[in-house]
């Protein structure tokens, strides 16, 4: 496998993990601490799951933009001056939806889910009070409305994103007019 195909199957494989990540606080984290026999079982969950999500969500998003900046450079090259032309539009949006998917992912991860785990350890050490009942439950709520619009986010990138690439494939690239100079301008001799 050649590096560029190598580094597309990287950007897939961590924008599926990503995505699934957020299906799985959803579906699996959330509802799991929730049948939890009592308050203290249900914050232990939360927390051994959340030890594993914010910087498992973190790193993808980090191979993600790595991997896709990499591919980038790789098609720049390759495309050189239809590069804008052809994709600069969609990669603009895509771009800045993929900015706010951050932004929001890095909310969830440090100004949500973190703050859990990290206000128990504050309790725990006398330095503060533990989060109320329903206090946690708001952050649940929260991380659940935010990991949904995480996923809509990532499913417009990937939509933009296969919007690029059937502008790659089917568009073709426009000859860049020769350079010429006054040497090329010779009369052809005359056919007999």
């Amino acid at each position: 496998m050649i590096g560029g195909e190598f580094l597309t199957w990287l950007h897939l494989c961590a924008m599926a993990a990503y995505v699934g990540a957020q299906f799985a606080v959803i579906y699996m984290l959330i509802p799991a601490a929730q049948t939890a026999p009592n308050e203290a079982a249900r914050r232990s969950s939360l927390i051994a799951g959340f030890k594993f999500y914010n910087p498992f969500t973190i790193a993808v998003l980090g191979i993600v933009v790595i991997s896709g900046a990499t591919r980038l450079t790789d098609l720049k090259a390759s495309m050189k001056f239809d590069y804008f032309a052809r994709i600069g539009s969609a990669l603009e949006l895509k771009l800045a939806l993929a900015f706010v998917l951050i932004l929001i992912q890095t909310y969830i991860t440090f100004g949500l889910a973190f703050r859990i785990g990290r206000q128990e350890e504050v309790a725990a050490h006398g330095d503060g009070e533990a989060f109320t009942v329903e206090q946690l439950n708001s952050m649940l709520r929260r991380i659940r409305a935010m990991a949904w619009f995480t996923i809509v986010l990532a499913a417009a990138v990937i939509w933009v994103s296969l919007t690029m690439v059937s502008r790659m494939v089917d568009e073709p690239a426009t000859a860049s007019p020769p350079v010429t100079s006054s040497d090329d301008f010779r009369p052809m001799p005359a056919a007999s």
